[in-house]
């Protein structure tokens, strides 16, 4: 009988505490301006990224772009120096990257600044070093640097 009562107990304090850990993650959508405006990133690409944290200070993100001739996948660990959208941070991660002709993964590394503007946007930047890629895809030379200008919305 006491042990019905424990796990009576705990399954309640699990109940009652799940929202509480539910509502701490934050996730986040964006948009990155630069893909999205420069003609040299295959005339312009329409491309979308999601963030989730992990902790107060760590994240996972995932972003998608595609264009005329290209398609962008990237998939990264992020880490806040400072707070969660609140000032310098770097990720680390993978990037799928598809062509016209062939399609080739390598690795991503980051090193940026976000801030939150208002409740619910945060803007930020960063340069991203691409390693890997095969020039059959469309890039000269492998590694490059990519700057990043994005704003996105957090709820």
């Amino acid at each position: 009988m006491p042990m019905k009562k424990l796990l009576a107990a705990l399954a309640f304090s699990f109940i009652a505490f799940l929202p509480l850990q539910a509502s701490a993650m934050t996730h986040t959508l964006g948009t990155d301006l630069v893909r999205l405006l420069d003609g040299n990133m295959d005339d312009g690409m329409f491309n979308l990224s999601w963030q989730g944290s992990l902790s107060r200070s760590t994240a996972v993100r995932a972003s998608y772009s595609t264009g005329d001739n290209l398609s962008i996948l990237d998939v990264t660990f992020k880490a806040y120096i400072d707070r969660y959208h609140q000032g310098v941070f770097y990720e680390i991660g993978g990037s799928w990257w598809d062509g016209p002709n062939d399609d080739s993964i390598g690795v991503l590394g980051a090193l940026g600044y976000e801030r939150s503007l208002v409740r619910h946007v945060v803007a930020g930047g960063s340069v991203q070093l691409y390693g890997g890629i095969d020039e059959t895809v469309g890039k000269p030379e492998s590694p490059f640097f990519l700057p990043s200008l994005f704003i996105s919305y957090t709820f």
